[in-house]
């Protein structure tokens, strides 16, 4: 966690550094855009003008490809966090499917016990299933008593429990006993 708080300040200074040194290009370019277009003479005795515009096109070169860098690193954190989502949503389905087994629901409560975790009401089911509000109820009845739960509440905790891994939460916030 140190290692990654040290690199992600030194990639915000960087992203940093790279963003004032093109302002400051920036506005050397627009003066010298508005000096060309008046016909105003900038050289001097103590700098090159095209010295310093060779600088400035390196500088800006530079940020560039630190620049660069930082979006194709966070395009890999991005894929990396999709595919550890997908993994995540793909093991909680395949966790879920093994308590509606073990819990012997019929394909219609399955998919019912579904669309409750998902936070749809019972005429929201009925709706999506083309079924009487009558059939939903019983259906939501026989999977809670299947599963020996209380009611929806339950039956979504159930299933958050086993998401969070709570057990890893109170032992993290558990004081030590002497």
């Amino acid at each position: 966690m140190v290692v990654s708080s040290k690199k992600n300040r030194f990639e915000v200074r960087g992203l940093i550094a790279s963003f004032v040194i093109i302002a400051v290009c920036e506005v050397f370019f627009l003066m010298d855009i508005y000096a060309d277009f008046f016909r105003i003479d900038i050289d001097t005795t103590w700098f090159d003008h095209d010295q310093i515009e060779f600088v400035a096109v390196v500088t800006l070169a530079f940020s560039l490809g630190v620049i660069g860098l930082q979006i194709i690193r966070l395009l890999k954190r991005h894929r990396q966090a999709e595919e550890v989502v997908e993994t995540a949503s793909g093991e909680l389905y395949h966790v879920i499917q093994k308590h509606f087994v073990g819990w012997g629901l019929s394909p219609s409560e399955k998919e019912v016990a579904f669309l409750l975790i998902k936070g749809m009401s019972t005429q929201e089911i009925a709706d999506l299933r083309a079924t009487k509000i009558g059939t939903v109820k019983s259906q939501t009845s026989s999977i809670y008593q299947k599963a020996n739960l209380k009611g929806r509440s339950e039956l979504v905790a159930f299933f958050v429990e086993d998401l969070l891994s709570g057990e890893t939460i109170l032992h993290e916030n558990r004081p030590e006993s002497v």
